[in-house]
């Protein structure tokens, strides 16, 4: 009878401090949750200005072949 009287007791505490604790969790977690998405938005930033860098450079490189073949250079007389 004491077990269950125990038990009882312990359910309903766990019961009662159950929010609070859940509260301290998540008051620890969310900071470190919103570094997290922050790094990963600067990173996201990064990387999406790098891989437009890397378009503007192609899309030169292409451009200056198809000059190239448009109007094909003269070749230099050699002395």
């Amino acid at each position: 009878m004491e077990a269950v009287i125990g038990g009882a007791v312990v359910g309903a505490v766990a019961a009662v401090a159950a929010p609070s604790l859940i509260s301290g969790i998540g008051e620890v977690l969310r900071p470190l949750a919103k570094e997290v998405l922050k790094g990963g938005i600067v990173a996201y930033t990064a990387v999406s200005e790098m891989v437009a860098e890397t378009g503007e450079q192609f899309n030169d490189i292409v451009a200056e072949a198809k000059a190239e073949i448009a109007h094909p250079a003269k070749t230099k007389p050699s002395n």
